[in-house]
């Protein structure tokens, strides 16, 4: 594997293991109690459960009420429209993801992968994933940035992961079409690194960790490792292949990097 140029040294690992970034040595992680090594080979799992709890389908009444609404509160109707198809395919989508992180071969693709010391990116934080992310991977923090229906029946609240020492910061974007915002950006960023100066992790996800988490994760990435955008995503996309981030999504990436820069000039 090539290194991006300037960059830190991202580690080969052999077949099924995690690669991660190198990061500048911190504090060692507390100890945590022992378990089992978890099976990383089988994916998370699904209960038929969720399937019974699915968001009704909205009538033509309704759609119109939303529409008027989303006008009221200054939504474009265009807008509307992709949240509402976001909605639509949630399932079907993360059934999918699901599938591919159970097919064996050249079609899997493992549910989460270590980026660097800090950040971990994958999919939906499902909750019999608790105990592995919380006592292996020693994660103290999670961004969410799925809108709130995305996770209320499959993931833990924030309650619930408050009860397992882990803090939440929920960053909602639009599934499929979203871009976060630069503001979000930052807040991701810094949630980020006060977990990494800590020795602690930092679980980063959307539905499937392709697009809106992994814009997250590059931002991170600009800020620690003052990398541009390309080299952030290049990053990224040697460890966990599959990431794809959207021209609009790249193009809030160089607002935070032109921020960052500037910042850094003025200092």
């Amino acid at each position: 594997m090539q290194e991006v140029p300037g960059s830190p040294a991202i580690n080969a690992e052999s077949a099924g293991a995690r690669p991660a970034i190198s990061a500048p040595e911190g504090p060692a992680p507390a100890a945590l109690p022992s378990r089992e090594a978890a099976d990383d080979s089988q994916p998370p799992s699904l209960s038929p459960c969720w399937l019974s709890s699915r968001p009704p389908t909205a009538s033509p009444a309704v759609d119109g009420s939303l529409l008027r609404l989303a006008q009221w509160g200054g939504m474009s109707a265009g807008a509307l429209l992709e949240a509402g198809l976001a909605r639509v395919l949630f399932y079907p989508t993360l059934l999918y993801t699901v599938f591919r992180g159970k097919v064996p071969g050249r079609a899997h693709r493992d549910w989460y992968h270590r980026i660097d010391r800090t950040v971990l990116l994958g999919a939906l934080p499902l909750r019999n994933m608790t105990r592995r992310l919380v006592q292996d991977e020693n994660v103290r923090g999670v961004i969410t940035m799925n809108e709130e229906y995305e996770t209320r029946f499959l993931c833990n609240s924030s309650k619930e992961w408050r009860r397992v020492g882990v803090e939440q910061l929920r960053l909602s974007t639009v599934d499929m079409t979203g871009i976060p915002t630069l503001a979000n950006l930052r807040k991701g960023v810094q949630f980020a690194m006060k977990y990494q100066s800590l020795g602690q992790s930092v679980y980063v996800h959307c539905k499937a960790g392709r697009s809106r988490s992994a814009t997250m994760v590059a931002a991170y990435l600009i800020q620690v490792y003052n990398w541009s955008p390309e080299e952030a995503v290049s990053a990224l996309t040697k460890i966990r292949s599959h990431i794809h981030i959207r021209p609009g999504q790249l193009e809030i990436l160089k607002e935070f990097h032109k921020e960052m820069t500037a910042g850094a000039a003025q200092e």
